[in-house]
This record gives structure tokens, sequence and C-alpha cells, in this order.
């Protein structure tokens, strides 16, 4: 089995190397907080071992503020971005003209194999 999911950290919204905010993601870190002890429950019990696993940064890239927002708030469950983080990375965009703008989420996985 594979498993992917995002840790409990907030997903970053950055220019270039720089942060201007986070996600609002409502339940969100709770909900992938679950999701990592319900893996660390099934290998407790007994029923998968874990054959491998790595932490890794998945990056969301959008060319504009409004079209990553509008991104967030059409693909993700129960997430937007607040029109301040918005303001911010609009001005950091203007002050650091190349730098991409991006979401960062910090992703677990594993490949699990059943027992």
């Amino acid at each position: 089995m594979i498993d992917v999911h995002p840790t409990a950290s907030n997903a970053a919204v950055e220019v270039g190397d720089t942060i201007v905010g986070h996600v609002d993601a409502e339940d969100g870190p709770t909900r992938h907080a679950a999701a990592g002890k319900a893996l660390d429950a099934t290998t407790a019990e007994g029923l998968f071992t874990v054959e491998r696993a790595l932490d890794f940064d998945f990056f969301t890239y959008a060319d504009t503020a409004d079209e990553l927002r509008d991104h967030i708030a059409d693909n993700w469950c129960h997430a937007w971005i607040d029109d301040a983080t918005i303001a911010r990375a609009r001005r950091e965009m203007q002050l650091a003209p190349g730098a991409k703008l991006r979401v960062r989420e910090h992703v677990r996985g594993a490949r699990l194999r059943r027992l």
C-alpha cells in the first residue's frame, strides 16, 4: 500500500523564498494528523509494516495571486487564502520580479507491506 498525505503543518504561501502567509484550512491540520495516527495504528497493530518512508515538500505554483487563491478555493477541502496574504503576495511579487508564487505543503509518504 502507498500512503501519501500532508502533515499537520500549515501550508505556506511563498513568493520565492519569502513566506507571505499560510493557507487557512479549517480542520485540515486535524484531519492530516489523524491520517498519520491511523497509519501508526495499523503498524502498531501488526497489520502493515513500513518498508520505506519519506517526508518531502510539495509545491503548487501559480502565475498570479488571484489564480492561486482560486485554485485553493476550488480544489482544496474547506481551504482558502485570506485577503491579507493575497495582498502581501502581490506586493512581494512586485518587489521581486521573476520570483515564483507557490504554496508549499509538507507531505509524508510511505510504502507499506501487509503482514
